[in-house]
């Protein structure tokens, strides 16, 4: 009697070998940029630290635009809102690179998380002190305590073990 059933295995979905590529898709440092070993959370702590810096510059050379285009430090409407979002765009692309720089994993999520935080905030307990002096370092600092809280979550929920090192993990192949 035969049997008429598909086989269990697996059929093989690649007809030839690949090539070896380049750069590893798997290795957390961007193309042509070396990773530097400082990891965990002194590397989000120092990213928060330079993405708070220029979060500042940013912000006070927006100030600087709006006020030769309309006479005033204030974008507000359409060209505030679209000036904000570049300005968080630059920041979560910024707080990435460096993120993978310094050899993290999840980079990207954990920049992104860490941006949303310092944005609510800046809103919640800076808006109204950015233009005193103590506002330049105000906001460095909230962004080292939010890249630290989002490095903690995103290791916590992407790892099994936040302190493994994740790239001496082993491969599990089921073949």
């Amino acid at each position: 009697m035969a049997d008429d059933r598909p086989p269990l295995e697996m059929p093989p979905f690649a007809l030839r070998r690949r090539r070896k590529a380049a750069h590893d898709e798997d290795a957390p440092g961007p193309r042509g940029l070396p990773t530097l070993p400082v990891r965990g959370l002194p590397a989000a702590s120092l990213t928060g630290l330079m993405v708070g810096g220029l979060a500042v510059l940013l912000a006070w050379l927006a100030g600087v635009g709006c006020e030769a285009v309309r006479g005033t430090s204030a974008c507000g409407g359409g060209p505030g809102l679209l000036v904000l979002l570049a300005v968080l765009v630059v920041l979560t692309w910024t707080g990435s690179l460096l993120l993978r720089v310094l050899g993290v994993p999840h980079a990207g999520s954990t920049s992104l998380l860490a941006v949303g935080i310092l944005a609510v905030l800046v809103l919640v307990f800076l808006l109204g002190s950015l233009d005193e002096g103590w506002g330049l370092v105000a906001v460095p600092v909230a962004s080292a305590i939010s890249y630290a809280a989002s490095w903690r979550v995103t290791t916590a929920v992407g790892a099994d073990d936040p302190t493994a090192d994740t790239s001496a993990r082993a491969s599990y192949d089921v073949r």
